[in-house]
């Protein structure tokens, strides 16, 4: 019984090791991959668990902009290489670093902070 137990604890204890190993795996290169291609002058930066940018989302979804507006949508928090390019864009606006914030925008120059400012570029890009 006592060998028994000790072949079910082994077991286990391999389990969550291979469990958190992999979640580990996965984490990590999740966070260092490289930046996504870029294929428009528009750019969308979100963070993964900002609340106002699933606003954004949600509102991009709803109305289906991405049919209407060719765009390229950036998680920053989890990929350093984006962060990057959103920290670049924002020097080309000359924001400061403390002005740098979730959902940001980036088209051909200018940068937009928030999701209000971002609903209403897409409405008059979309034409609504």
């Amino acid at each position: 019984m006592k060998k028994e137990l000790t072949v079910v604890a082994g077991i286990i204890i391999f389990l969550a090791v291979l469990v958190f190993g992999l979640w580990f795996w996965r984490s990590y290169s999740s966070k260092n991959q490289g930046a996504s291609s870029i294929t428009s002058n528009i750019i969308f930066f979100y963070g993964q668990e900002c609340p106002h940018c699933k606003d954004v989302e949600k509102f991009l979804a709803d109305n289906k902009i991405a049919e209407k507006v060719k765009f390229d949508s950036l998680e920053i928090w989890y990929n350093k290489k984006n962060a990057t390019l959103l920290q670049e864009k924002a020097v080309e606006c000359n924001l400061k670093k403390e002005e740098i914030g979730v959902p940001f925008l980036y088209s051909e120059g200018k940068c937009l902070i928030g999701a209000p400012d971002i609903e209403k570029f897409f409405r008059d890009k979309a034409g609504m």
